[in-house]
């Protein structure tokens, strides 16, 4: 018999929606109006929407304090502004990190007049330390196949993505035991300890040093994020 590692798997289609003339969301986890029991947060993973913004059209976002926010364009790309004086235009392999001791005032614009443009928003929950206002884009590239390249590293969480040829296989192992890992599929379709996942889903695992998965599909994407499941 194959022992299996505590998980829980996020479907899809169970997502809290929220559907508007500008924008529709999809949040993984409780988040505004959205509230599941079964949908809390992963440790300090609070927050996982996908978003896709009509053309021409804006968001505002109002972060609280003592947040990490990562912003990931999955199609297109969007202009960011916030009220601190921050203004660039982040495209499709690049990546925004940004901390802030205060509440910050986030907007998000589709400049393309006939296209959606469709992007990732995370935030986790900063510890309780002294720490100062920082904004950075990164690029990346994902031009070889079947290894996990960093994307981002905050706080005690770090965050990893990866295409995968069909039927290749691949492993993460985990900085820090006490932690858990959440795996989120952008693309294909994965098989990730002994379960499947396709698009969109999204898989929290906890008690494990390993995690191991296969692709099901050709240009499978996956997104790994080891999380400290306690943020105090």
């Amino acid at each position: 018999m194959i022992a299996q590692i505590p998980a829980q798997i996020y479907k899809s289609d169970s997502r809290g929606f929220l559907n508007s003339e500008k924008y529709n969301r999809f949040s993984t986890f409780n988040f505004e109006h959205y509230q599941e029991l079964s949908r809390k947060a992963f440790g300090s993973l609070k927050v996982l929407n996908e978003v896709i913004l009509a053309p021409q059209q804006r968001i505002t976002r109002f972060i609280n304090s003592k947040t990490n926010v990562i912003l990931l364009p999955l199609f297109g790309g969007i202009e960011y502004k916030d009220n601190i004086g921050n203004v660039e235009f982040l495209h499709v392999e690049q990546i925004r990190v940004l901390a802030a001791d205060e509440e910050l005032t986030v907007e998000i614009f589709n400049p393309y007049e006939k296209e959606n443009v469709s992007y990732l928003e995370f935030e986790f929950q900063m510890e309780k330390q002294d720490f100062k206002n920082y904004f950075e884009q990164y690029k990346f590239d994902l031009s070889s196949h079947n290894k996990l390249y960093s994307l981002f590293e905050i706080e005690r969480a770090h965050g990893f993505i990866g295409i995968y040829d069909g039927r290749k296989e691949g492993t993460f192992t985990l900085k820090n035991t006490d932690n858990g890992v959440f795996v989120f599929v952008i693309n294909g379709a994965f098989e990730i300890e002994n379960r499947l996942l396709e698009a969109k889903d999204g898989l929290a695992v906890q008690k494990t040093e390993t995690i191991e998965w296969e692709s099901l599909s050709q240009n499978a994407m996956l997104l790994v994020i080891e999380v400290p499941l306690n943020s105090n």
